[in-house]
This record gives structure tokens, sequence and C-alpha cells, in this order.
């Protein structure tokens, strides 16, 4: 064989050689394991422990508050490894942690009286709505968030020195959608608050507009 058809062999050799390679990268690229849309919604129950946060109520809570309801807004994000998941479908998803978002408001009583007092925001306010959105995050697959709309709930402000807020389902009505949904007379639906919103018992003048969340949990 002569040098020149040597070298035009070789050469042949080498572009194949490309291609295989060039294939065999291609191939192992399009591997991909099967997992979850952010838009499916998981079905299960899931437990997770709030770890911080914050917030805040206008108009601020004070001895004697203002004539009115009062808003809301708060974010929290769960302890790192303290959820507890049972995901039914998608197959393989585990809720690791999270966060959350609200906004809403409270009536004040039935009975009147001013909302943004600490006597009856602990106490007889009334939920007017109050949105909380829930993005989880999950190994497995990532999956939809969750969305429930707490509407007339009553007594969900309680505790001493400071105020815990429980916002659940069957109690009042509240509409869920997204993952982990169920009808609203079947689980607890809950998100929990544990804030440092003066009880009425430590309640002073001054009005207390902001305020943190230390714990807490989310039970859906």
């Amino acid at each position: 064989m002569s040098n020149e058809g040597g070298l035009m062999l070789r050469k042949g050799f080498a572009s194949l050689g490309a291609v295989v390679v060039g294939a065999g990268v291609f191939l192992a690229g399009s591997v991909t394991t099967a997992t979850a849309s952010p838009n499916v919604n998981a079905h299960g129950t899931v437990l997770c422990g709030i770890s911080t946060g914050g917030g805040f109520v206008n108009p601020g809570l004070s001895v004697i508050g203002s004539p009115g309801g009062v808003k809301i807004n708060f974010h929290a994000k769960f302890s790192t490894g303290n959820c507890n998941s049972n995901v039914s479908t998608p197959v393989g998803v585990v809720v690791i942690g999270g966060h959350l978002t609200g906004t809403g408001y409270y009536n004040g009583p039935v009975a009147g009286g001013n909302g943004s007092s600490c006597a009856n925001f602990d106490g007889p306010d009334v939920v007017g709505e109050i949105t909380v959105v829930i993005h989880w995050t999950t190994t497995g697959g990532a999956i939809a968030p969750t969305t429930v709309k707490y509407k007339l709930n009553t007594f969900t402000v309680a505790g001493s020195p400071t105020d815990t807020i429980t916002l659940k389902a069957p109690t009042g009505t509240a509409h869920k959608t997204g993952s982990f949904f169920t009808p609203p007379t079947v689980g607890p639906n809950t998100t929990q608050l544990v804030t440092n919103l003066p009880a009425p018992a430590s309640c002073t003048a001054a009005p207390f507009s902001t305020f943190t969340i230390s714990g807490g949990v989310v039970n859906m």
C-alpha cells in the first residue's frame, strides 16, 4: 500500500471514530431520569416544622387598637431536615423542606370592637381571608406548590406571653389547591406560626406592627 493510500485510510478511521465518539456523547446526554414536573400535584400527606420568618400587621396591635380589621402578611422557612412526608404520587418524591408566604386580613369581632386591640386579635377577631402559598423542596422530582385560602376561622390566635397564630380547616372554611389537595373537611390543613406579637397580658400602649416567627408547623 502506498503512503498516500495509508494516509487516506487512517483519515477514514479517524473520521469514523469521531462520529462514534460524538454519537456516544449524544446518547449519554439523552439518558434522563424520570422526574415529576413542577406542575404535577403531589398526593399524600406532609408535616414540616417552621424555623424562622417574619411579617407585619396593619394597623399595629395595641391595648386600645383602632376601628376596623387587621391586614397581615408573613413569610417563613421550614427547618432543614424537619419534614415528614408520605407521598403516594409521584412515586419517589420526598419533601425535605420549603418555604411559605401568606397575605390577607382579619375582620374585627362579630360583636364589634377594634380588631387591632391585643385582646381582640388574641380572641374574637375573625379571619376574613388569608391565603397561604407553600413551595416545597423535594428529592425525586419537583412538585406544584400548595395554596390554602382560609376563611371565617375564629379564635385563631392564643398564647402567653406571645401570640401563636393557628389557621386550620375544617374550622371555618378553607379552599385548597395544588399538591396535597384534600377536600376542606378532610385533614387538618393547618398553618401555625409562633410569633413574638404580645398577648393581652404583655401588651403595651405602643403599636406592634412587625413580628418575627420562631416556630410552628404546616400540616397538609
